[in-house]
């Protein structure tokens, strides 16, 4: 049906007046980008049939925003989330990541440039606790090092950093296309240590080929004869 529809597209002519360009006048609305920015993106990071209804409802009571929220459907499996306050749309869209039938909800935040048929959801917010590193390297440049490693990094608690602690905790936009990193090697005075990820809130994800949006039963990549003894991956 797509490829019917991009062939009558390419096929199709138009009128004079339809090829003329219309000018259009930027007007400042404040308030209209204000409410703009106070709106997310949302998709299901799913290929399966769900029920919108009722993610909507579970969102709005884990959610539980103090100004209100309205849910708009935009297309199939594309919403438009509209908070009223900054506080609520920062703690849907930091607080993450949050999932309906097992399923990951990626969300971006909006821009008044946004054309919504060529929104794209390549990224997904974590909150990622990185493991033995020693305390001299409890600091926010080898916090901002260790994410570059993951995807982009977002933000860390300074504040806990004025002291020694069992884990770094930082928020990463991890590209969702590739496979979670277990964690990363580094070298500090001539030892060579392995610093383990984890990641707060993980959905379900492939065993075999680490990446989101799937489980085994629907890798393409997992061999037919692979057991559970050459997943790379476990609970």
């Amino acid at each position: 049906m797509t490829s019917d529809l991009e062939e009558a597209w390419k096929n199709l002519s138009l009128t004079v007046k339809e090829e003329q360009v219309v000018l259009v006048t930027d007007k400042d609305d404040s308030s209209t980008r204000e409410l703009i920015s106070l709106c997310l993106l949302g998709r299901l990071y799913t290929t399966n049939s769900f029920n919108p209804r009722a993610m909507k409802s579970v969102l709005r009571n884990v959610w539980k925003p103090s100004k209100g929220l309205v849910i708009r459907d935009l297309d199939s499996n594309l919403f438009a989330f509209q908070f009223f306050s900054k506080a609520d749309r920062d703690f849907a869209l930091n607080e993450g990541p949050w999932a309906f039938d097992g399923c990951i909800l990626l969300l971006k935040q909006m821009t008044d440039t946004e054309v919504l048929s060529e929104v794209s959801f390549s990224t997904a917010r974590f909150w990622v606790k990185a493991y033995d590193v020693s305390g001299m390297k409890q600091t926010v440049f080898f916090t901002q090092m260790l994410a570059s490693k993951i995807g982009v990094f977002v933000s860390c608690d300074e504040t806990a950093m004025f002291g020694v602690d069992k884990a770094l905790c930082f928020r990463v936009d991890i590209d969702i296309t590739k496979p979670l990193r277990h964690g990363t090697y580094i070298r500090i005075a001539n030892k060579q240590i392995w610093v383990k990820f984890r990641y707060v809130k993980l959905s379900d994800f492939c065993y075999s080929c680490g990446r989101l949006g799937h489980i085994i039963a629907g890798c393409d990549l997992v061999q037919a004869e692979d057991g559970d003894g050459n997943l790379q991956y476990g609970v």
